[in-house]
């Protein structure tokens, strides 16, 4: 079935509608992926991240980070901000609320935030909960990133993110298993890991979210 192409007209009714139905949409080749990595029994260490949507006056964009060169792990790479919960997190939104604070200086009453979607696991262990938000604070957003985690704050324009069409492949060895797994390029950025894999779910919940509006 050919993609249907996202538009940039997207009203802020029409988004919210969908980042509140998107947890309501199975996607399967994120499940056969997260069905592979469960197939050996572990303690997986729980974390969230924040799929944060701002307008910049003209369009949806969503806001990413690149890790700082300083890090232990990932080194440089592109993330959406958040990290791992803490026991006084009441549940996963607070998480991914906490640690984009912390990262970008973006406080938790900024956003308003919808259904958790499906975890994703890790090779290296995690157990990551997206958390889609809108940020309803000052337009366009005054990010103060934390430089000891975050190099940088850029963002994508949400068009890209949603359509499938824009995405690359890698090939993922793990388990014994070879796993196709989407990228992403924006200008000189190359989006890839767990990152591109909750974006791509982001734009196959997307696809299915505009077939049922047709």
């Amino acid at each position: 079935m050919p993609f249907i192409a996202p538009t940039d007209m997207m009203t802020t009714s029409e988004l919210t509608r969908f980042l509140s139905l998107a947890a309501g949409s199975p996607v399967a080749r994120e499940t056969l992926r997260n069905r592979i990595l469960q197939e050996e029994a572990r303690q997986w260490r729980q974390a969230a991240v924040l799929l944060p949507v701002v307008h910049d006056g003209t369009q949806w964009q969503l806001l990413l980070t690149r890790r700082a060169d300083t890090l232990r792990h990932h080194t440089g790479q592109i993330a959406l901000p958040g990290g791992g919960r803490e026991a006084g997190d009441a549940d996963f939104t607070q998480t991914a609320l906490r640690e984009t604070c912390e990262e970008t200086g973006l406080p938790a009453d900024a956003w308003q935030t919808f259904p958790v979607l499906p975890p994703h696991y890790t090779p290296s262990g995690y157990e990551v909960h997206p958390v889609p938000a809108l940020y309803c604070g000052r337009n366009p957003p005054e990010p103060q990133p934390d430089s000891r985690e975050v190099a940088e704050v850029f963002y994508l324009p949400l068009t890209d993110a949603l359509n499938p069409a824009r995405y690359g492949e890698r090939l993922l060895e793990t388990k014994g298993h070879r796993i196709s797994t989407p990228t992403l390029s924006y200008r000189h950025y190359d989006i890839w890991g767990l990152t591109a894999i909750i974006l791509y779910g982001l734009a196959e919940r997307y696809q299915a979210h505009l077939r049922q509006a047709v």
